[in-house]
């Protein structure tokens, strides 16, 4: 129990914290973004196959230049997409706070320009983190008339609302100016300064380790790794250099972590082991956008290009892979160091390219050692397994806690499979709502899984003999510590589990059974029993139900309500043909309290109407009786049985007493009895009838 909670709690927070607004916004806008990103990639995987491939120099940096271009505009469509979001979350014109948080990043820039280190690595982080703050602040200066510049009457909605933007965004814009310039006097966010000697990589699994989760890290939060530990990396472009020059001299080779062993083995596909998350897609998924996503990266991945998937599915705050986007890269540098310090496999002693085709850059950072490529297979597939539970988590049938067994119902409540998919319109926060959705369902689940349910019998007078001619058999369930639980409670969980049909043909099969118990005592009543719309419309349960209650030669009826009658006219009028071939009668339960009643009693071949208490109870205003009669003389004209339900008082059944034959259901002769006080009850009534 105590786990099923904290199972629970965590599901729920974990909804909670997808669902926020900004976490929102980010989601949106960093998909908006996907098409440039496509565009740029493309122009850079164009310009290493032109250089691979010997092209002129120019028209290789011709394709790396657009490429640059297009990465250049990326921080400014971020911030208006997210900005653009906001806005309609905080309901401020959108356009004009769009292009306010596209002008903070140009602020930003400007005010970053002598400090090229600090730009590259928080300018994305800023175009995402400042509309988180500057929408919301751009909303609450909105409020105040001061900062408003047009009055509403003068000019038209879209003006007023641009220029009332004017002063709230020269505002929010002057405080990052401050902010920004107030960060630039530490020394340390300046100038970006990392450890740069060498002595750093002298213990290779631990600077390994901090390497590759810190750089997930950062990109979780839309900060360039490489950018942010810049000199870090420097160093290890400095350690493959050195181990080349080592080779050359026939010196050890000193020097196991470096650049060219993370970007071939713990960086494969891009930052996170992205082609490891594409081929967890592609093999995993269930979802046919994913798979298209994937099929659409993949290309790239294969050239360690992983913004695609960072900004498409995306990555970037998302705390659903946030656990093995950090664990993927971080096993994959272990394994790798481990497997190059055995000697397995050579060092990397050569500098390619980070663009650099998979498999291509292992065997050449290596001197064509074809066991680095073996390696970077096995690396692949590890990290493949690694991302597979969190790929099919967002589909699969929740199995883990996700099966319930009722031990009193004799039946199995399997969790729903998560309905949330990854490219819908929040696809993040519909996938965490469902899985929150079903973590609650499976915990009420359980808690009546070992609940006893049995049967209770509420008697039905005859208004001519006063004698108890018939029975409705209800439901009710007794937890461990004997306490009675209300119907509708657990009813309607079971019903949004979908396990009505399961509890319909146990239900009848319980009747039967308290039939067949009277029987052999020497006792009979008639009896009903509820059934779904769910039961009704299943062939196969509804074939179940039929098989059972024949079992009682027409002695259990079956009760429906009015909204089993719209859901499938043709198979619900099969059920009730088969019911009454058996000799079973079929009764509309809550009479005139749903849909178009009246219209049912010729499309159906009804034989009993109940009528439902709130009639009973408003027959003491005028209109009240007059409808309540209405009723009654409709039900007697079209030879219909009538049962009144909820009868409590004796003022409520002398109004019933109107010489037709009513058979009436309520506290005023007795509530629900188990089946052998029902006996005594009986026979009570017809000692005092005599």
């Amino acid at each position: 129990m105590v786990q099923t909670l904290f199972k629970l709690f965590l599901t729920q927070r974990l909804a909670a914290l997808a669902s926020t607004e900004s976490l929102r916004a980010i989601r949106e806008g960093l998909l908006w973004v996907l098409p440039c990103l496509l565009v740029s990639a493309g122009f850079l995987i164009l310009s290493e196959c032109a250089r691979v491939l010997g092209f002129d120099p120019q028209v290789v940096g011709f394709l790396s230049g657009l490429h640059n271009q297009i990465s250049s505009v990326i921080p400014l469509l971020v911030a208006a997409s997210i900005g653009y979001m906001l806005a309609i979350q905080h309901r401020l014109p959108q356009l004009p706070v769009a292009f306010l948080c596209l002008a903070h990043v140009v602020i930003a820039t400007f005010v970053l320009r002598e400090y090229p280190r600090a730009s590259a690595t928080f300018v994305l982080f800023i175009a995402i983190a400042s509309p988180l703050l500057n929408v919301p602040a751009i909303a609450w200066l909105n409020r105040f008339r001061w900062t408003r510049l047009v009055n509403e009457d003068l000019v038209g909605h879209n003006l007023r609302g641009a220029i009332n933007m004017v002063v709230p965004g020269a505002i929010t814009a002057l405080l990052l100016v401050v902010v920004l310039s107030l960060l630039l006097q530490i020394p340390y966010v300046a100038q970006i300064q990392g450890p740069q000697v060498l002595d750093a990589l002298q213990s290779p699994y631990g600077s390994g380790l901090f390497v590759a989760l810190m750089n997930s890290l950062l990109w979780f939060f839309g900060i360039h790794g490489v950018y942010a530990m810049q000199p870090l990396f420097d160093v290890l472009d400095q350690a493959v250099a050195l181990n080349g020059a080592a080779l050359a001299a026939g010196e050890p080779i000193k020097y196991l972590l470096n650049n060219g062993l993370l970007g071939c083995f713990a960086f494969i596909g891009g930052s996170g082991g992205a082609l490891c998350l594409l081929l967890a897609i592609l093999l995993f998924s269930k979802s046919r956008s994913m798979r298209l996503l994937a099929m659409a990266s993949l290309p790239l991945s294969l050239f360690n290009v992983s913004e695609v998937l960072l900004f498409g599915l995306p990555i970037i705050l998302n705390p659903r892979l946030f656990i093995p986007f950090l664990l993927v890269p971080a096993l994959k540098t272990l394994l790798a160091l481990t497997v190059v310090q055995l000697g397995w496999v050579s060092p990397a002693v050569a500098s390619v390219p980070f663009t650099a085709p998979v498999l291509l850059n292992a065997y050449l950072s290596t001197h064509g050692d074809v066991a680095a490529v073996v390696l970077q297979v096995v690396l692949l597939g590890i990290g493949t397994l690694v991302y597979a539970p969190y790929v099919r988590a967002i589909h699969r049938q929740a199995s883990e806690g996700g099966t319930v067994y009722l031990k009193s119902l004799d039946m199995t409540f399997r969790g729903l499979e998560e309905k949330g998919r990854l490219r819908e319109l929040d696809p993040v926060l519909a996938s965490h709502k469902a899985l929150a959705r079903q973590a609650v369902q499976i915990s009420r689940i359980q808690q009546i899984s070992d609940y006893e349910f049995y049967l209770e019998f509420q008697p039905q007078i005859s208004t001519r003999t006063g004698l108890c001619t018939g029975c409705e058999a209800l439901m009710r369930a007794r937890d461990s510590q004997g306490t009675v639980h209300s119907p509708w409670e657990f009813l309607q969980w079971l019903a949004q589990a979908r396990l009505m049909p399961d509890v319909d043909v146990w239900v009848a099969s319980q009747a039967v059974r308290q039939h067949q118990k009277w029987r052999k005592e020497g006792f009979a009543l008639p009896m009903t029993i509820n059934i779904s719309s769910a039961t009704l419309t299943d062939a196969a349960y509804a074939d179940r139900l039929v098989q059972i209650l024949a079992q009682a030669h027409g002695q259990v009826s079956v009760e429906i309500t009015e909204d089993a009658l719209v859901s499938d006219v043709q198979a619900t009028r099969q059920t009730i043909q088969k019911l009454q071939a058996i000799g079973a009668k079929v009764y509309i339960d809550d009479f005139g309290t749903g849909f178009s009643a009246l219209s049912y009693l010729h499309q159906f071949p009804v034989d009993f109407i109940k009528i439902d208490r709130s009639f009973v109870v408003a027959q003491r205003d005028p209109k009240g009786a007059q409808v309540l009669t209405g009723m009654l003389r409709f039900c007697e004209a079209l030879n219909l049985g009538v049962v009144v339900e909820g009868v409590e008082t004796a003022e409520q059944l002398a109004f019933l007493n109107t010489g037709t034959e009513l058979f009436i259901q309520g506290w005023y002769f007795s509530k629900a009895l188990p089946g052998d006080q029902l006996q005594r009850f009986v026979r009570e009534r017809e000692a005092a009838q005599v």
